[in-house]
């Protein structure tokens, strides 16, 4: 089976080393200078837990140099990036090739029936972690599961299989009937922890120690839970308030910082528009006010353009 990784950042980077080490034919693509050319000429150092694992020559490129065909695609970027991705990637899809798409945020299987067929398309949520100690380095902790749901179930045969063969990896991979619900759950607790912690400058812990977070979480989630319902998601208002404020423990992810945060400091361009903004368009699809995603989204791209981000 022949499996690529569109985007070698920190997710992609620890599935394909999974993957790789258990004897599966893996490529990565990336368009970080430093990053490809340090896995080129050393492998990929890999950190686990602390404990260092060495460097694995796993076959890396930029996309401009890939060939070939693939059975399985992995789309490892970030959510604006899913597009000109796809569109790379057009030559090098057969037409069995199953895309699978994990990726923060709302609104993407749209974007992929555009470029493959509904079959071919896996559509998920992963509550896996990772993280990258520089150029070349995977330092990651912990693990996770990843549910995914083919987006047309006609024949799901190569899918499971897929499945049970990737596990043997220990991707821990879920085959879930409920996976859009899970999506809007946990693109509900981004919605809220990752625009508020951004615009208010502060880690995840710090956003519950004010006492009135949950003020604050209950006008982002009111219109989540409504526009989701509107599209035929049963998204519990419960599930999501409760997961945020399980979080907020030091212990837990009290100190972590969102990704959109990290996004923001480091003058790169948020997901914002795949949630907040997501929502908000949804919302006017459907004659649902609002207006605290639609603020929150103003906000964040505010913040952007002042900071310069691109």
């Amino acid at each position: 089976m022949k499996i690529l990784f569109a985007g070698a950042g920190a997710l992609g980077s620890r599935f394909a080393y999974m993957l790789h080490q258990n004897g599966e034919d893996v490529t990565l693509i990336d368009t970080w200078k430093d990053h490809v050319e340090k896995i080129k000429s050393e492998g990929l150092k890999v950190i686990i837990d602390g404990k260092d694992l060495g460097n694995v020559n796993i076959p890396i490129m930029y996309p401009e140099e890939l060939q070939g065909e693939f059975d399985v695609v992995f789309v490892a970027t970030k959510s604006m990036q899913l597009r000109p991705t796809l569109e790379q990637l057009k030559p090098f899809l057969k037409d069995t090739t199953k895309v699978i798409c994990i990726l923060n945020g709302l609104g993407h299987v749209d974007t992929l029936k555009e470029f493959v067929n509904p079959e071919n398309i896996l559509i998920g949520v992963t509550l896996w972690t990772s993280g990258l100690g520089g150029p070349g380095v995977l330092n990651a902790v912990g693990t996770g599961k990843t549910e995914i749901k083919q987006v047309s179930e006609e024949d799901t045969t190569f899918t499971l299989d897929m499945v049970e063969r990737f596990n043997k990896a220990g991707l821990n991979l879920v085959y879930s009937e409920n996976v859009f619900q899970s999506i809007w759950h946990k693109a509900g607790l981004n919605c809220v922890l990752n625009a508020y912690c951004t615009i208010i400058d502060c880690n995840i812990g710090e956003y519950g120690s004010y006492e009135g977070h949950q003020k604050l979480t209950d006008m982002l989630l009111e219109e989540v839970v409504a526009v989701g319902r509107a599209e035929g998601v049963d998204v519990k208002y419960d599930v999501i308030s409760g997961n945020i404020n399980r979080i907020f423990p030091p212990e837990l992810a009290g100190l972590h910082y969102p990704s959109l945060y990290q996004d923001m400091k480091n003058g790169r361009l948020t997901e914002i528009d795949y949630l907040n903004g997501a929502v908000a368009r949804l919302g006017e699809k459907h004659g649902i006010a609002t207006p605290v995603c639609t603020l929150v989204t103003h906000i964040i791209h505010a913040k952007e353009h002042v900071n310069g981000n691109k």
